[in-house]
């Protein structure tokens, strides 16, 4: 290699893959800000990840450019960040892009700033020169590089005003001006959706389309409470779409990030865990209240696609890449893995003998003029159109295997706490349709316990093959206790409530013992938010997670700890509950209660069956008991009790009506 830099001793695939750029890159820690100092030099912080399309085109146009590498080393210091290895550090900087430019950021995430960490200047994906109506980041670097020279005051002004301004933003995180919520927060929620709703192909607002799965979800859970058809018709209108859709992978299952069109055509080819989970639990809610056969196989591809290419020694890695090699040209393309040539598929089925190759291929939206890149197609599905269900098995394993003659796109092997552990709730929420993947939670969650839980410390992440180093962050405790939860409720195991007590307690002390919970307990720590961003708001998570914790163990420190999250988060749920979709979840949890229903372990089963067939009520817990007395408990009561199950429920629907 001509070029090797610092980032060649870290562990991280993201950085390692920058670690023979002629950047001379830093990862982020005290050394570099020092470096800063020491030469007077602005800071450059580059925020990505390794299955980051656009983080790759940034990288090949400027990292990889010798003259502009050199540019930056002479006047920054160049710092490299995994966002998935330090979230809590993307977060702050996301939110310092989106106080700079008053809308959201992404990846890549680009900030300049002065040595003392004063941000003057955010950006995400910067061509190397202009286009797109973007300024060149020759030209950027270029007029910071004079201005830091000629009138640096300006920069020091700017980067304190930035300061000042994240000092109110975190002041506004902090929920100093706290509001009652009550129960009119579900139908402000639906009817905040319903003002975005995309009626003709279903989701939430234009191009580009993410799926919102926690907004499904808590729309599924509004249903369950209220009855409401707006709910219900809205979230089973876009998991329709979806499923249909190019954001599906069509021929071996799993969900892309998001879609680049309004229509759900064509993805951005990534493919990443936390999304799937999430995902998995809203078409698992969806199936329990609809019974769809589509769902069904939704549910039932993703978990195997998952479990086939993503997961080592029980857990699931990160994120698979959009790139892929197209052998032809010697260079990586977005999607070329995923999308067929016509004239190539066609020939494939033919000689496999498929019949009606050509309905077949109209079917899966595989056309002659393609609607990719190249004449390519993306598979997405033509419902106008009846195909046998056997020969369209026999042609999708055919595209299976013509997939096979090109390498699958890089993934990354990081293998995260937070994120393992919402694929272990969104197993156990799928598997009222697929049972088997109850087994496969349950797995995953003494896997996890085993590979990442080490001496009563429980840890960020772990590549195969290494030790974990990196103390765990709050939204893996806030996962991994709800993935607990979730495991003691499908198997009563009191090992995993004892370890979910046992981090909570830790949680509460190490990020919630101030006047506020913060996202790490490290030097660099921020308030942590109720909203969600990428995925669900993992202080909202906390906040349930408590609710659940205080009925199973009868400790109202639980509930109280709860109360203050919801409290400090009350003003953004009452003033915009689809940024915190979770936040509203946690606090009708709070108001409507929780219910826990104790029984044997022999009477657990078929009171399990009834309440279910009984009631769609979202917020039932079960515990095993010696007694012979059936009990059904709130908080501060158990409010009926029976020796036989029909009795049992009929008082518990009375309850909850």
């Amino acid at each position: 290699m001509a070029h090797t830099n610092a980032l060649i001793h870290e562990d991280s695939p993201y950085l390692q893959q920058h670690a023979h750029n002629p950047v001379q890159w830093m990862p982020w820690g005290d050394e570099a800000f020092a470096k800063a100092q020491k030469e007077h030099k602005l800071i450059f912080l580059s925020i990505g990840y390794s299955t980051c399309h656009w983080c790759h085109v940034m990288e090949h146009e400027s990292f990889e450019n010798e003259k502009l590498a050199q540019y930056l080393n002479a006047h920054f210091v160049a710092i490299k960040v995994d966002r998935e290895e330090m979230p809590q550090i993307d977060r702050y900087y996301q939110n310092v892009y989106q106080l700079m430019n008053q809308r959201g950021g992404g990846w890549p995430l680009t900030i300049i700033m002065t040595a003392d960490r004063k941000p003057f200047f955010s950006g995400t994906y910067i061509p190397i020169e202009a286009k797109y109506g973007s300024a060149g980041l020759w030209d950027v670097l270029r007029q910071i590089v004079t201005l830091s020279k000629e009138e640096p005051q300006k920069l020091d002004e700017v980067g304190r005003n930035v300061l000042d301004g994240m000092e109110q933003f975190d002041r506004a995180g902090r929920g100093e001006h706290k509001v009652p919520l009550d129960s009119k927060v579900a139908a402000k929620f639906v009817s905040e959706v319903s003002a975005r709703f995309d009626a003709r192909n279903g989701g939430i607002g234009k191009a580009p389309k993410f799926p919102h799965a926690s907004t499904i979800m808590v729309l599924l859970q509004i249903h369950r409470l209220t009855e409401s058809t707006k709910a219900l018709s809205m979230a089973t209108a876009m998991l329709d779409h979806m499923a249909l859709g190019g954001i599906y992978d069509q021929i071996e299952g799993g969900f892309y990030r998001y879609s680049t069109d309004a229509h759900w055509g064509i993805p951005h080819f990534e493919k990443m865990l936390y999304t799937n989970a999430e995902l998995l639990e809203a078409y698992g809610i969806a199936y329990q209240l609809t019974g769809k056969a589509l769902y069904q196989n939704v549910i039932r591809e993703t978990a195997a696609v998952w479990a086939q290419r993503y997961r080592d020694h029980g857990l699931y890695y990160s994120a698979s890449d959009a790139d892929s090699l197209d052998e032809a040209s010697g260079h990586k393309e977005e999607g070329f893995y995923f999308v067929f040539d016509y004239d190539e598929a066609r020939k494939a089925l033919r000689k496999a003998g498929i019949k009606e190759t050509e309905k077949i291929l109209e079917y899966l939206g595989i056309t002659l003029e393609g609607n990719f890149e190249n004449g390519r197609s993306n598979p997405h599905i033509q419902t106008r159109i009846q195909i046998d269900p056997v020969q369209l098995a026999e042609a999708k394993k055919t595209l299976r295997n013509l997939r096979k003659l090109h390498p699958y796109p890089f993934i990354d092997h990081k293998l995260l706490s937070a994120w393992n552990g919402l694929m272990i709730h969104g197993l156990y929420q799928a598997s009222a349709a697929e049972p088997s993947l109850r087994e496969s939670a349950r797995n995953t969650m003494d896997a996890l316990m085993d590979r990442l839980y080490v001496d009563k410390v429980l840890y960020h992440q772990v590549l195969p093959g290494k030790t974990p180093k990196v103390q765990a962050l709050m939204e893996d405790f806030s996962f991994v206790i709800l993935a607990l939860l979730d495991s003691y409720g499908a198997t009563q195991e009191n090992k995993y409530l004892s370890w979910a007590q046992a981090l909570a307690d830790e949680a509460i002390k190490r990020f919630g013992a101030g006047k506020h919970w913060v996202d790490s307990d490290g030097a660099f720590s921020s308030p942590a938010s109720i909203e969600g961003n990428a995925y669900r708001g993992a202080l909202a998570v906390m906040a349930e997670n408590l609710l659940r914790l205080e009925i199973l163990t009868d400790k109202r420190s639980y509930g109280a700890a709860a109360q203050t999250i919801l409290e400090q988060g009350s003003s953004a749920i009452s003033a915009y509950p689809t940024s915190a979709p979770y936040g509203v979840l946690a606090a009708l949890a709070q108001q409507h209660g929780y219910i826990v229903l104790k029984a044997t372990a022999q009477q657990q089963s078929a009171l399990h069956q009834a309440i279910d067939a009984a009631t769609p009520y979202p917020f039932m817990l079960y515990r095993v008991t010696t007694d012979a007395m059936m009990l059904a408990c709130r908080k501060d009561r158990c409010f009926a009790y029976d020796k036989s199950v029909v009795p049992l429920v009929k008082k518990v629907l009375e309850n909850v009506q």
